[in-house]
């Protein structure tokens, strides 16, 4: 697991009020007015009765008391219209600082390295980084509270100030309680922070998958045909069982935090009024100081209590922000890493020749290889076909060729260049793939297609597509067409595809993008024999000129292919044509004679059913006749 970079709480509050000023800067002015108004509202709200009563004590006309007084209340109530204007505003304006931080965070998940989405360490990261943009959590909490913060912080400081004037010793020991206060606050937020929101996050994400699992459709017919409920049930029960121990430790820090500081706040609050009930007596103060001083060291202890709070709260989100900042900043691990990885930001090649030397891979935290030692040349223009039995390694040596893996160890060259010198957005725009597992959007039939908005969407060639893979009839049956929205989470009337029809959703995605090299990774799991062989013949056209790779534990794609590479344990156990494979007798060939053989039962079996329906129909045909002629 990657060691996490701990920020300070004072750099957390800078990130984001920095944050807060790249998004929206009517946010930070609404940040920084509000303080203001309350600062100098709450030591009006001091001063003034000392004032009134100053009046009165010099015999000051009864007009002008009332004009002082009107004038002091004037000033106060537009204190409190700018403060509650500003209060009421931050919802709003937080929307916008709102999207700019989730942008952020969508944008890692986008661009990380795709081993990163396997990772259980980087969904837990992943996790965390999502608390952070809660309301009330994280940034918001941080930048909510920063305008109590600063104003009660402020006043905090100027009421011991003014404090201090009078008696420095008494200034002295408040500052000494309030930092304190501050310690102890600090040491259970940290402390919770570890043992409640961080031991919760791969919680969370359990609780996330039973949830979304339980509501997606796709899983629907499983949980109900196999009886799963009581699997997901004991899965939810264990979940909240730990939720549940590790909550009730939560609740009992929480208590000792509230009695440690609560011990300390009345001890404060004791001397404070010790000191100023002492200076009365002794007649150090008059009636209008002695209201003044109430004020101030009611201000005071109102504002230890409230920094306290938010302080103690601010902190809590401010390790979500620190969560947040070591997402976003997720150093991508490459173990080939230099100074050249991407510098390559313009790919126009005429050919594309790949070759593997000596790779390797293994996923992160494992220690058993997926590949080892491959080599293996794809010349440009050809059509190789890597087959083997299920977990033989065919996909993952299809995802180092696209880039969304780096080897472990070796190299993979596109036309004697170590591919990763190529900037990975630019390279993956050379793939047109296929993949088996076909994931269909909540969004129109074009948009799944080109992936783009309508107006930068070439509609000519959606239908141009959609007609090439055999989709054009089914969508144009439908009233709106390619505008047609799949699925029906925002849509009622939303649609779903077949299996077969989500491969040619895939293949029409593939023809739209038009990369150079095509992919297709058991493009036809979900199809029946003859469907598959349709569908290879569409394919045959679709790659026609371009380097193309299938990958299939069927062997009916290496019909079309120059090359084929047998994968076994991560290994290539056998190379060559399909004639010089099957002449060798080895693996493949024992592979494909049972496949052969399956193929050939079916289509004998296909055979009898339809000699039998010949036999039946002769049959009625028959009989038609003979009751006709005994009419």
């Amino acid at each position: 697991m990657k060691k996490q970079k701990e920020y300070s709480f004072l750099n957390n509050f800078i990130y984001a009020l920095n944050i807060e000023r790249k998004s929206n800067l009517r946010l930070l002015a609404i940040t920084l007015i509000k303080p203001i108004g309350d600062i100098v509202g709450t030591l009006l709200n001091s001063y003034a009765p000392k004032y009134v009563l100053s009046f009165i004590e010099d015999d000051l006309p009864f007009n002008t008391i009332i004009m002082y007084t009107v004038i002091i209340c004037l000033i106060m109530m537009i204190l409190d219209v700018i403060s509650t204007t500003c209060y009421n505003s931050f919802e709003f304006e937080y929307r916008k600082t709102e999207g700019y931080v989730e942008k952020k965070r969508m944008d890692k998940l986008f661009h990380t390295d795709f081993k990163n989405m396997e990772s259980p360490d980087f969904l837990d990261c992943a996790q965390r980084a999502k608390t952070a943009l809660n309301r009330g959590k994280g940034f918001h909490g941080v930048l909510y509270q920063s305008r109590n913060f600063i104003a009660q912080g402020t006043l905090m400081i100027l009421s011991a100030a003014l404090i201090g004037i009078q008696n420095i010793l008494m200034m002295i020991i408040f500052i000494v309680i309030s930092f304190g206060i501050v310690k102890i606050s600090s040491f259970f937020t940290k402390r919770d922070k570890i043992k409640f929101s961080d031991a919760m996050a791969p919680t969370w994400r359990k609780m996330n998958y039973l949830e979304s699992t339980t509501k997606n459709f796709d899983f629907a017919k499983d949980i109900r045909l196999f009886n799963m409920s009581n699997a997901f049930f004991n899965q939810l029960s264990g979940v909240n069982e730990t939720y549940k121990e590790l909550n009730r430790k939560h609740h009992n820090r929480m208590v000792l935090w509230e009695v440690s500081l609560g011990s300390v706040l009345i001890v404060q609050k004791i001397l404070m009024y010790t000191w100023l009930v002492y200076n009365v007596v002794t007649g150090a103060y008059q009636i209008s100081d002695f209201v003044l001083y109430v004020g101030l060291v009611s201000t005071f202890h109102a504002s230890v209590g409230y920094v306290n709070w938010i302080y103690s709260d601010m902190r809590t989100n401010s390790l979500m922000i620190n969560d947040y900042r070591n997402f976003v900043d997720w150093k991508e691990d490459r173990e080939t890493a230099d100074e050249k990885d991407g510098h390559i930001t313009e790919i126009n090649l005429d050919k594309f020749e790949f070759r593997f030397e000596n790779v390797s891979f293994k996923y992160p935290g494992h220690d058993n290889y997926v590949l080892k030692n491959v080599n293996l040349t794809i010349k440009n223009g050809a059509k190789l076909a890597v087959v083997g039995v299920n977990g033989a390694g065919k996909t993952t040596f299809i995802k180092l060729m696209m880039k969304l893996y780096e080897p472990s160890e070796g190299r993979i060259l596109l036309n004697d260049v170590d591919i990763k010198e190529y900037n990975r957005e630019e390279y993956f725009k050379l793939f047109s793939p296929v993949f088996q597992n076909v994931e269909c959007f909540a969004m129109p039939i074009y948009q799944n297609i080109s992936f783009a908005e309508e107006d930068k969407t070439d509609m000519n060639k959606i239908n141009e597509v959609l007609e090439q893979s055999g989709l054009s009839e089914k969508i144009n049956s439908y009233e709106k067409g390619i505008h047609t929205n799949l699925l029906k989470i925002f849509d009622k009337e939303g649609i779903d595809l077949s299996g077969g029809e989500k491969q040619r959703l895939a293949m029409a995605r593939a023809l739209y993008k038009d990369g150079k090299v095509v992919i297709l990774d058991e493009p036809t799991a979900a199809l029946d024999a003859l469907a598959e062989d349709r569908m290879y013949r569409e394919f045959e056209n679709m790659i026609y000129g371009k380097t193309a790779v299938f990958i299939s534990h069927r062997l009916g794609s290496t019909r079309f292919c120059d090359k084929i590479a047998m994968f076994e344990d991560g290994t290539i156990v056998e190379e060559g044509t399909h004639e010089e494979l099957m002449a060798k007798n080895g693996k493949y060939a024992y592979m494909f004679g049972i496949q052969s053989q399956y193929y050939d039962e079916k289509q004998k079996n296909s055979d009898n059913v339809e000699d039998a329906d010949l036999e039946i129909n002769e049959g009625v045909e028959a009989l038609k006749v003979e009751m006709e002629g005994g009419q």
